[in-house]
């Protein structure tokens, strides 16, 4: 299982990303998020095939064209927060935190 903690910056929507493991190829993923926008689409995601969804341009993921429908930037993280999750959960990556600091 993976827990993902999603804070994307200025907007300060936190989302919580779990990830379970279902079999080699299929995880379950839950979303919790006060984003409004990533709530109206949250529930299209549940059951994830990893080989299908972690190998090809994050453009064709269902995560990311699911997603799209309700981001309202293109620089959200949450979909990559997500994938990140879904590799952990499969066992494909170890769990580490990953940052993006910006400065001005």
């Amino acid at each position: 299982m993976a827990v993902v903690e999603i804070s994307p910056g200025i907007c300060g929507f936190i989302t919580k990303v779990t990830v379970k493991k279902i079999n080699k190829r299929v995880v379950e993923v839950n979303i919790e998020t006060d984003c409004p926008n990533i709530k109206k689409v949250a529930g299209d995601i549940k059951s994830i095939d990893v080989y299908k969804e972690l190998f090809c341009k994050l453009h064709e993921t269902n995560i990311y064209k699911t997603l799209i429908k309700g981001m309202a930037h293109p620089t959200c993280l949450v979909p990559l927060g997500i994938l990140k999750g879904v590799e952990v959960a499969a066992d494909l990556a170890l769990p580490k935190d990953a940052t993006i600091n910006v400065h001005s």
